[in-house]
């Protein structure tokens, strides 16, 4: 049977509640000689406090949810880990939660991170045309008075705070690189316009065009999803319409079109420019190192960790935080050939 409080106040000759303060940072109120032999009791017996009594006691779990779309995508991947690391360096767990780009699952997530008595949610919301459960989940945390953290995509709230990056500057970043290469007829596969971070991204595509006097041609343009096979599925639809260049709004979706590309005997940057977004770690040992925006995913991910537990331990709502993408310019990006 599994070491109760009692068993280690009766190996320690002390009584329950002696134990109790020893373990929860009150020991100032018993000697050091105690606390010691509280600290040996426990470790020869192999004690494990039962967390959801003692969160019943101190409503604090010292646990965090993490909500993130797809952990299959690099840049999911590498904000949970940053967010892990620095939440684990205050005494935090973090339980995470991927919802496969399902808004429902948003909800029942939620859901279940507040029946797990969460001290606080960060919050990578799924995509989410009409953003009714975007509400719901908001409402729900909210209501429950859990701090929260909107991560990587934004949404207008009174209550939680968001962490994001420019993306409108990333897409005119992306476009202007292009435009200064010589391109002109430069095309673009946006991620799913249901999230605002798309919409910046294909906002920031269209100023770059504007600011040379380029008109925008909606015909050289195609809506992903920002998974691979939309990448694939769309290249060819671009390639009709005799485009010289490529804006692909993230690097997942830039492999999809690496590999149609292959396929179709074409040559990056000979026939094609490509830039992607995002600067996942793959993208320089591509066969074609990929030219791309980066965002500061890590440092996204420990910021807005840090923003959470700051919530937590001094009670203050803080503001949201807009990092700068920039280029990183590789061999995929070139000038055209003559006549394009």
């Amino acid at each position: 049977m599994a070491v109760t409080i009692k068993d280690v106040a009766e190996y320690a000759k002390v009584s329950v509640s002696t134990v109790s303060m020893a373990l929860n940072g009150k020991d100032y109120r018993i000697s050091q000689a105690t606390v010691e032999k509280v600290k040996y009791a426990v470790k020869h017996l192999n004690y494990r406090p039962n967390r959801t009594a003692v969160s019943l006691v101190t409503k604090k779990s010292q646990a965090v949810g993490l909500i993130v779309p797809d952990i299959t995508n690099s840049f999911f991947s590498e904000l949970v880990a940053a967010v892990e690391a620095k939440c684990a360096k205050e005494g935090y767990s973090v339980i995470i939660c991927n919802t496969n780009e399902e808004p429902s699952q948003d909800v029942r997530y939620v859901n279940f991170l507040l029946d797990q008595n969460v001290d606080g949610v960060l919050f990578v919301m799924s995509v989410n045309e009409k953003n009714i459960c975007a509400e719901e989940c908001l409402k729900l945390l909210q209501e429950a008075r859990v701090p929260t953290i909107l991560l990587d995509r934004e949404w207008q709230s009174d209550y939680a705070v968001s962490v994001v990056s420019d993306n409108e500057l990333g897409g005119y970043l992306a476009c202007s690189h292009l435009l200064d290469l010589g391109h002109r007829k430069i095309g673009c596969i946006s991620g799913p316009m249901g999230t605002q971070s798309a919409r910046r991204r294909f906002d920031g595509y269209i100023r770059a065009l504007k600011e040379r006097g380029i008109d925008f041609d909606p015909a050289i343009t195609a809506e992903g999803d920002y998974h691979t096979q939309s990448g694939y599925s769309l290249c060819d639809k671009l390639l009709e319409r005799g485009i010289s260049a490529m804006f692909v709004c993230n690097d997942m979706m830039t492999l999809g079109v690496y590999k149609r590309l292959r396929e179709r005997g074409l040559k990056i940057p000979q026939d094609i420019s490509i830039v992607g977004f995002d600067n996942l770690n793959f993208t320089e040992f591509l066969d074609v190192p990929l030219t791309t925006i980066y965002q500061p995913v890590r440092e996204m991910g420990a910021a807005a960790a840090l923003k959470l537990l700051n919530m937590l331990q001094y009670g203050s709502k803080g503001f949201g935080q807009m990092f700068t993408p920039e280029l990183i310019r590789r061999d995929s990006s070139a000038k055209p050939k003559e006549g394009l």
